[in-house]
């Protein structure tokens, strides 16, 4: 039998408190700094393209391009709703904002133009004839507006999906005429997030997987642009 004094006892009994206490703030610490993030404050604006009426295009399986704009669209914003940044989306089901295109179209620079976004991000996917052709593509305004924010953007999705994806990091952002980036002075781009004619590029995208780690890169993206 071993006897313990009550000096020992005590000395025991505060060792063990300290100890939790420790114990118990390195876990808060770990927790929080796990779970933390820095509320940017910022408003972005995703659009999901196309929809009800207008299904968009085609993929070689049939794959219609508003359902997978809208999925993308989806998770894209929880991601950057998690981030701290707030999301306003044009579309948040498979229907249109109208029976008419031109109609729908002016509903969203509406909500465009209501928000007050610091951007504005358009998802569509993209198609060509040449069924090889892959890769995600950003695009912008020909005014010149979103050419650094869409410059910072290709660059990412260069490094990161489309170099792993489809071994391309050389394609550059284009600039045109397009409606939806011109709704708000502020920098407006639309990513292509693959080519639905590619076999290879529309499997990946009907993966839930493959959509999340394309948006949590773009989701870097937008952060890096207006933080």
């Amino acid at each position: 039998m071993v006897f313990i004094g009550k000096k020992t006892v005590i000395c025991v009994v505060a060792a063990t408190l300290v100890f939790a206490l420790t114990a118990v703030g390195v876990f808060t610490v770990a927790k929080t700094v796990a779970n933390s993030y820095v509320p940017l404050g910022a408003v972005v604006v995703i659009d999901a393209g196309h929809g009800g009426m207008d299904g968009g295009v085609v993929g070689v399986t049939g794959t219609k391009e508003s359902d997978l704009n809208l999925k993308i669209a989806m998770c894209l914003g929880d991601i950057l709703t998690a981030k701290g940044v707030y999301v306003v989306y044009t579309r948040e089901n498979e229907n249109s904002l109208s029976d008419s295109k031109r109609e729908d179209m002016k509903m969203r620079a509406e909500i465009i133009k209501e928000s007050r976004p610091d951007c504005v991000v358009s998802i569509h996917l993209n198609s060509y004839s040449d069924a090889a052709r892959r890769g995600v593509q950003v695009f912008y305004d020909d005014t010149g507006r979103g050419e650094s924010f869409a410059s910072l953007m290709q660059e990412r999705l260069n490094a990161t999906i489309n170099y792993r994806y489809s071994k391309r990091s050389d394609l550059a952002p284009q600039s045109g005429d397009f409606y939806i980036t011109k709704c708000a002075a502020v920098p407006s781009i639309i990513i292509e997030c693959g080519f639905i004619s590619n076999a290879e590029d529309e499997s990946l995208l009907k993966t839930e997987n493959f959509r999340r780690e394309l948006c949590r890169e773009i989701a870097d993206g937008i952060i890096l642009a207006v933080a």
